[in-house]
């Protein structure tokens, strides 16, 4: 969407992500030549920009309640490692706290030895992370559409984003009843986001009495951050003091004078500080912004040990490779255990197998997106929309280390504050279009800050831990019927969480809050808050604990959930592109490309996919497509962040793929529009200019029911009290990732959806195993499947053949071994072989010489671009032992 600083994180593709401390010594001023050398990975034996990481972590200090204590002790830990830097020519020097450890620039030969070094547990590179990726759009004219909506009173502004009444946290209708603001706004609570301090002084974030959201800016009157920060903190506290127009900030839309509207955030009352120890680029860069881990972990330092922040909203990350970023990952769990709830965006590369870290991190929240469309539908002519399908940008799928998104919130057609002065706001509005996972996990950090407001006025003013605060929020979630690893637990609901929060063990409130109906604290909180089962094919034990808040005994049972078989809808259909007339204006969601596509919806239909491919061999076409029912609702929008290539030769990321997906659809006649747009509903800039792509499209559409199976048999919980409930988990026979949920409904209404993460391993004989690949939008990293494997004691090889029927040069695959110490043993790209009828395919083969016994992990990849041949692709693999060194794949 628009500007997601987006998790270009990752997941580090194994399960032990986190560093592994070991050894309490502090640092040696000599090195200690006959001590075994720490490791030095992925290029810092080279030098260059690297993270010396020390053994003795000080986990037994609190980087929040003991930070002066623990930030002695690692500067004490690192004098002697700072020491020998600065003689070995060293520069840049950062000393981090979170992570005991030292980031500099060093040369190989200081890399040498400091690895000797029996304090030193290891060297890693110092990786470079993007957190606000810049982009460009074409110009073109503006074309005048329906107004559709506005307020009727324009002295009675809508509020933005749409997904504040979405989430049930403040709503403009008056007859919504409670929602979660009546409860808690977020008071006495800080949250730390980056980027902070140079928006201090937008009016949007002065407080009606004068006061500023902002704590400890050095300059309280900037008003220059970057656009992203601009989203990040209109999510979280944004206080609504400010008129804005439609028309003027929306000068695409084509809306009307009048049309008036003010943005808030879901916590208002919250307070923030920058987590940031760099300055913002300025204005007119052109460049992305961009931060070394080492940087991003002393901004965790800052925010925890300096500001006390509650909270930490990190609305970017790391593209998955392998073993990476193990430091940022360290830090976000030291700032887990002093107290600080973490919130992670998913990230923005699709929802099958791409979700990046640390929003992996077990600990941390990790949140998806869903649409709210109302502004797109207002913009485009629509008069009617259909809101909280998973957004086709959200990244989700099951992760490398077998985890599923924890919750979603919306990520797609809101609005935010923002100045043309800071760098990536638009240049001609004082708003900005916002949307992407960067959006959704602010808006669930500024609930986690409800959360724990709620909970301090409830308990005598003591705070949850994080742990408690990820349980209320996912248990309270709203299924919105989307698979597990799409949604985890489902929506946010913050009048529910906030309740869910008065009600804990421990409290002192005896009403429900303002408004509310005598039932509103009947909810389930779930522990833990996913099931993660890695295990052979069959059936494995496991169990969940389920908090009753009512003040009613109340009998529960459950449901297993998952997405049954994919059948076809309706035929293929095949249609030529076109440009229109150069000269008549664009749409505002971009040009008609193809002729619509029209299909039949049965009844009863369960989930509603469709995929258009675009078999384009130059990569340079961007098209997107939009469903609407037979309601005319906006209901859909595909999504393509890929980029042409350049005049300079730089390589295009674009998918020619397109992927969505509907919730119980409407039953009826559905149209689907191909437009020459990306379907990313930039309403301050022009729609996209047509490309020049003159061949055909294809179009197909699926279906899917659920497949449902008894979980719990009523199990009776007495009122504000725990029960332990038993689960057995099947285990799919084929090997790779299965994702379900377990529905719990109680006697009172109350319900819960807890997400399953199966993944079954290859038998450890070895044997063949299948992935699908399904979806790309061309942005970090494509699909990622996953597969274990428990390799016996005493083989001579582990052998792993790989074959594809698409060779195509625009669709490559990377193929990567990983050991169970988490070491990548090898990586692989597909090549094209040729077989004796003269048929070509692509095929890949990996090895391990005398593997070590234990859990391997094998990962296909499917990188940014497809070929567009095929909706979806089968890559076949067959592992095995002590093959010969030249067996081809098979």
């Amino acid at each position: 969407m628009n500007r997601t600083r987006l998790a270009t994180l990752a997941t580090a593709f194994t399960a032990g992500i986190s560093l592994a401390f070991m050894g309490t010594g502090g640092a040696s001023a000599a090195p200690v030549t006959s001590a075994p050398l720490a490791p030095a990975v992925y290029g810092a034996d080279a030098g260059g920009a690297v993270i010396v990481v020390l053994a003795d972590q000080h986990t037994g200090l609190a980087l929040k309640a003991q930070g002066t204590a623990r930030t002695s002790a690692t500067r004490s830990d690192q004098r002697s490692i700072v020491s020998a830097i600065k003689a070995g020519g060293g520069t840049d020097i950062r000393q981090l706290v979170s992570v005991n450890a030292v980031a500099a620039h060093l040369s190989a030969a200081e890399v040498e030895r400091l690895r000797a070094d029996p304090a030193v547990a290891k060297i890693l590179p110092d990786a470079t992370i993007t957190v606000d990726p810049a982009s460009s759009v074409p110009k073109a004219k503006p074309a005048k559409l329906n107004p559709a909506l506005c307020p009727a009173d324009p002295a009675k502004p809508f509020t933005e984003p749409e997904a504040l009444s979405d989430v049930r946290a403040s709503s403009d209708d008056p007859k919504a009843g409670a929602e979660g603001n009546d409860i808690a706004t977020g008071q006495g609570v800080i949250v730390a986001n980056e980027g902070i301090n140079d928006l201090a002084g937008n009016p949007n974030f002065i407080r009606k009495d004068g006061t500023p959201v902002v704590l400890d800016a050095p300059d309280p009157t900037a008003d220059d951050s970057d656009g992203e920060f601009y989203g990040d903190a209109s999510s979280i506290a944004g206080q609504g003091t400010v008129v804005y127009d439609y028309s003027k900030e929306l000068p695409y839309s084509g809306l009307p004078s009048g049309c008036t509207f003010t943005i808030k955030g879901v916590a208002p009352d919250a307070s923030l500080v920058d987590s940031s120890v760099i300055d913002t680029p300025p204005s007119g860069t052109g460049g992305a912004v961009t931060q070394s881990e080492s940087e991003v972990v002393a901004g965790i330092d800052n925010a925890v040990v300096t500001e006390h922040a509650d909270i930490i909203s990190e609305s970017y990350g790391f593209t998955p490779q392998p073993g990476r970023y193990a430091v940022f990952y360290a830090a976000n769990d030291a700032a887990i255990a002093a107290g600080v709830t973490v919130v992670v965006s998913s990230g923005d590369s699709g929802d099958s197998g791409t979700v990046s870290s640390p929003a992996t991190d077990p600990l941390a929240i990790a949140v998806g997106a869903t649409n709210t469309l109302r502004l797109s539908a207002q913009a485009t002519g629509y008069t009617r929309w259909t809101n909280d399908d998973i957004t086709p940008l959200s990244s989700g799928g099951t992760a490398p280390n077998n985890r599923v998104v924890d919750l979603v919130a919306p990520g797609y057609g809101g609005e935010a504050a923002c100045n043309p002065n800071g760098s990536d706001c638009p240049e001609n509005t004082q708003t900005e279009a916002f949307g992407g996972t960067s959006q959704s996990c602010p808006l669930v950090a500024g609930a986690a800050a409800d959360v724990i407001q709620a909970y301090a006025d409830s308990h005598a003013g003591a705070k949850p831990t994080p742990a408690l605060v990820k349980e209320i929020l996912t248990s309270t979630a709203t299924d919105v019927g989307a698979p597990a690893d799409q949604q985890g637990s489902g929506l946010l609901n913050v009048a529910a969480a906030v309740r869910a929060a008065q009600q804990e063990p421990g409290t002192t409130v005896s009403t429900h809050g303002k408004g509310a109906p005598a039932d509103a604290a009947d909810l389930l909180v779930t522990s833990p808050t996913q099931l993660d089962v890695t295990a052979p094919a069959g059936t494995s034990t496991q169990a969940v604990t389920l908090f009753n808040t009512s003040r009613k005994d109340t009998e529960v049972s459950a449901d297993y959930r998952s997405l049954g078989r994919t059948t076809q809808i309706g035929r293929t259909v095949t249609e030529p592109v076109s440009a229109p007339d150069p000269s008549l204006p664009v749409p505002a969601e971009g040009a008609t490309a193809a002729a619509p596509v029209t299909f039949d919806v049965p009844k009863g239909l369960d989930r509603l996919n469709a995929d258009l491919r675009i078999p384009d061999p130059a990569n340079s076409t961007i098209l997107s497509f939009t469903l609407i029912d037979p309601k005319g609702s906006l209901t859909q929008i595909s999504y393509d962040y890929g980029t042409p290539p350049t005049r300079a030769g730089r390589l295009g990321t674009v998918s020619d793929i397109q992927h969505v997906e509907v919730t119980a659809p409407v039953a009826g006649r559905w149209t689907a529009r191909v437009l020459w747009a990306n379907g990313r509903a930039h309403l301050q800039e022009p729609p996209n200019v047509p490309g020049t792509y003159t061949g055909d499209v294809s179009f197909r559409v699926t279906g899917q029911h659920y497949v449902t199976a008894p979980a719990v048999h009523q199990v009776r919980i007495k009122a504000h009290s725990s029960a332990t409930v038993p689960l057995r988990v099947s285990m799919p026979a084929a090997p790779g990732d299965h994702p379900e949920s377990v529905q719990f409904v109680a006697g009172n209404g109350a319900r819960t959806s807890v997400p399953v993460a199966r993944r079954t391993l290859i038998p450890s004989r070895g044997g063949a195993f299948d992935t699908t690949i399904t979806s790309s939008v061309g942005r970090q990293v494509g699909q990622i499947s996953t597969y274990g494997l428990d390799v016996p004691a005493g083989k001579q090889s582990l052998n792993v053949a790989f074959t594809t029927p698409d060779a195509s040069a625009d669709n490559p695959m990377t193929f990567w071994l990983i050991g169970p110490d988490g070491t990548v043993v090898q990586k692989v790209a597909a090549a094209p072989v040729t077989d004796a009828s003269g048929r070509t395919t692509a095929a890949a083969n990996l090895v391990a010489t005398a593997p070590a016994a234990g859990r391997w992990e094998i990962d296909v990849e499917l990188n940014l671009t497809t070929s567009g041949k095929e909706f979806t692709q089968l890559v076949h693999g067959v592992a095995g032992y002590d093959q010969p060194a030249a067996a081809t794949a098979g």
